[in-house]
Formats: C-alpha cells, sequence, structure tokens
C-alpha cells in the first residue's frame, strides 16, 4: 500500500491506506518488531532524559532477505492511515480512558492491558491524478 502502481511498482506514496491485521508477518517477527521498538524508545528516553507522554508507534518494514522487520520511523499522528486503522480494532480500554488517564500522569494507576478486536479494519487515501508527483490542487475527487 505504499506504491503508486500495481505489484508493488512505481514511485512511493509515502502510504495511501492501511489495513490491520496483517496476514503477512509471523507472531516471532511481529514480537522482534515489538522489542525493537521497546528498545529505541527506552534509548532514546534515556539520550533525551525526558519524559514522552502521548501515542507513539512505530513505522516498520518487513524485509525477510535482510533478517525481518526494520524499524524505519516513530508516529505519533492520529491523522496517519495507520493510526486510523488501528484505534477502531482497540478493544479495551478505549482510547479516550487511554489518552485521558496518559495526559493527566495516571496511566500507571491503570495499568491498562490492551485487548483488541477479533476484526479487520481498512484505510484508503484518494488523491489527484499524478500523485506523488505534481499533480493538479483543488480538484473535486
Amino acid at each position: 500500500h505504499k506504491r503508486a502502481y500495481a505489484d508493488d511498482r512505481g514511485p512511493n506514496t509515502g502510504g495511501m491506506g492501511a489495513y490491520a491485521p496483517t496476514p503477512v508477518i509471523s507472531r516471532a517477527e511481529l514480537a522482534e518488531a515489538q522489542r525493537m521498538m521497546a528498545t529505541a524508545v527506552k534509548a532514546l528516553r534515556d539520550k533525551e532524559d525526558r519524559p514522552f507522554v502521548g501515542v507513539l508507534y512505530g513505522g516498520f518494514m518487513l524485509d525477510r532477505a535482510k533478517g525481518g522487520p526494520c524499524l524505519l520511523e516513530f508516529n505519533a499522528r492520529f491523522g496517519d492511515p495507520e493510526t486510523q486503522v488501528l484505534l477502531p480494532l482497540l478493544h479495551s480500554p478505549d482510547a479516550f480512558t487511554l489518552m485521558y488517564h496518559c495526559a493527566v500522569g495516571q496511566l500507571r494507576r491503570i495499568r491498562p492491558q490492551l485487548t483488541w478486536r477479533n476484526a479487520a479494519a481498512c484505510t484508503v487515501v484518494l488523491a489527484s491524478k499524478g500523485y506523488p508527483g505534481s499533480y493538479a490542487k483543488g480538484l473535486e475527487i
């Protein structure tokens, strides 16, 4: 869902949608991705010596030729397709409860154990012809 054309060809769009859960990652690869993210977050927290309050998720690519998941970036934006596809699948606690207790510094008090719905979700982004290159702006889609 990152390339402009079919068969994973063409320029990188930076994301034109997302789906969850993904059937292409094994439990072992998912565990490795979680370990990688936790390690990176701890290293950044120790280096910066300041708290982070909010939602943080990793942007990964799965490259089995290089040994599995690769952590590319961290995101914290709720407008990203990846966030838009994950939040509806959150079962307990609800997103508001998590965000409220995080914002007021009481997340440790509720010690949330996240559970996810046994469902699937998908987002699709519409763009003008020519995207991600030059494209006309202000057109009705």
